[in-house]
């Protein structure tokens, strides 16, 4: 079962991907300030104008004339937004403009514990905001005058008088490009984040040490890199023997070694979670590691669904695994002798019913033969998934190797593959994470001169035992032998 995140998981992400973060922060910033720059300057003017009432001559009759003005200076403050104040500044200066569309431009704000009203006015123009905001106090005055109640001399006891008048700005408050840069900077640094958490989140492919550990406790034998394009063509063990990608296998062969010190295993079945992980070249690379420690080292290719080893290898295939199980020939004639201490056994012919081979009572004697002739044999199966060839096969070696593929294989299908193998008490040997994208590749003992490379590509004819060939098996609709065969030899 896969282990839950934990809340440290989530701080590494973050530090893995800070360059991405910082991308999209610097991003969302940029499409801030893009984005003020089409905004057009608005200009601020403010007028201040002053209320008060002269009706009385006592104290007592001035106090309830302040408070009798406090009360209605809230009043006036809402006057200045309406028609009635509005109408007369737009004829007064020719605006093409309607008093509601002016009123959205004019505030009145009443400081606390004042009769102070003071009249702001946004414009794209400064010289017209100063012009609208004096023009609206003045049309204020004029329109409480009307409606303030009348005095003895029927004068308005309730007079408005500008005390400050509005100034003509500077600069435009608007738009605050440097506010706006900073919120789309801090917006596209939430996004980043938000992203590289979804991506911990929702990605569930495997491509460090941390998601096997989520997925389950056995040891991580190595990572072997990817092969550059220009790097030539073949098996990393042969054609770049010194390279950093060979001691990755070398580094697997001797975390193998290490598995159990009193009792190393001394054969392994290399499987993987689904197609295309990588196992096929990783048992071959593994078996040219073990050669170099071992002069008897066997290749199996128990993949009998597809078989690849054969093709790989530069061998022929029609005589192998399947063949020596039939009984038309002996283990001996079979193996061919492919490198310096590595034997190879093919698969054979493709049979119809490969489950039932490879676990059949043949196919364990020939394994109980072969490990007394072999310091260490190397069994490729088929994918775990698709098949289950590999459950049988891990109890007739040592363990299983579990190949998994660099940001392709899943942590659900390698916690499947890896249940699957602990269900029926395999040993799992440990895993190998394929194709590992590096920063930086590092030669071990420096590249391989043109002359040596190439030789590494010529196969080594004179090493390969001559084997005679047995009557090709072929198979009917049952998948029983057919009586058909043919003679033929094959000087490997």
């Amino acid at each position: 079962m896969e282990k839950a995140v934990e809340p440290i998981d989530y701080l590494r992400t973050i530090t893995r991907r800070w360059l991405l973060i910082a991308i999209v922060g610097l991003l969302g910033g940029a499409v801030a300030w893009g984005y003020a720059a089409t905004l057009p300057a608005q200009y601020q003017a403010t007028n201040s104008v002053f209320v008060t009432s002269d009706r009385g001559e006592t104290t007592s009759e001035l106090l309830q004339s302040s408070t009798f003005t406090q009360n209605l200076v809230q009043s006036y403050a809402q006057l200045a937004t309406t028609p009635t104040v509005l109408g007369p500044v737009i004829s007064k200066l020719g605006l093409n403009i309607s008093t509601q569309a002016l009123a959205s431009r004019v505030t009145a704000e009443i400081p606390i514990n004042t009769v102070f009203i003071n009249i702001t006015v946004t414009s794209r123009s400064s010289t017209q905001a100063v012009a609208l905001a004096d023009a609206i106090s003045d049309s204020l005055a004029t329109a409480v005058g009307n409606l303030a109640p009348k005095g003895p001399d029927n004068l308005p006891s309730i007079t408005v008088e500008t005390v400050s008048p509005a100034q003509l700005p500077g600069s435009p408050f608007a738009p605050n490009t440097q506010l706006i840069v900073i919120t789309g900077l801090l917006i596209g640094l939430v996004l980043g984040v938000l992203y590289a958490l979804s991506r911990e989140v929702f990605d569930t492919r495997v491509s460090t040490e941390k998601d096997l550990d989520r997925v389950s406790s056995d040891p991580l034998l190595g990572k072997i890199g990817r092969k550059k394009r220009t790097d030539p063509a073949g098996l990393i063990m042969r054609v770049m023997p010194h390279s950093a990608l060979a001691e990755a296998y070398r580094r697997v062969r001797a975390n193998l070694e290490f598995i159990d010190v009193d009792s190393p295993p001394r054969s392994a079945v290399v499987t993987s979670a689904v197609t295309r992980d990588g196992k096929s070249t990783t048992a071959i690379n593994l078996a040219l590691a073990m050669a170099e420690r071992s002069s008897r080292v066997l290749l199996i290719d128990a993949d009998l669904r597809r078989p690849s080893i054969a093709e790989l290898c530069d061998l022929e295939g029609d005589v192998g695994l399947t063949t020596v199980l039939l009984g038309d020939v002996g283990p001996d004639d079979a193996i061919v002798r492919w490198s310096n201490g590595l034997d190879v056994l093919p698969s054979g012919a493709v049979p119809p019913n490969p489950g039932q081979l490879l676990g059949s009572a043949a196919m364990k004697t020939l394994m109980q033969r072969l490990l007394l002739e072999y310091d260490f044999i190397v069994v490729d199966s088929p994918p775990l998934l698709p098949a289950t060839d590999a459950l049988g096969l891990s109890h007739l070696t040592d363990g299983a190797i579990v190949v998994a593929r660099y940001k392709t294989t899943t942590r659900q299908q390698l916690a499947t593959t890896l249940e699957s193998l602990e269900a029926v008490n395999a040993r799992i040997l440990g895993i190998v994470l394929n194709q590992v994208r590096e920063r930086r590749a590092e030669v071990y003992y420096g590249p391989l001169a043109p002359t040596t490379r190439t030789a590494a590509l010529t196969p080594e004819p004179t090493n390969r035992v001559t084997a005679t060939r047995a009557p090709r098996a072929t198979f009917d609709e049952t998948g029983r032998r057919s009586s058909r065969t043919s003679e033929s030899t094959r000087s490997s």
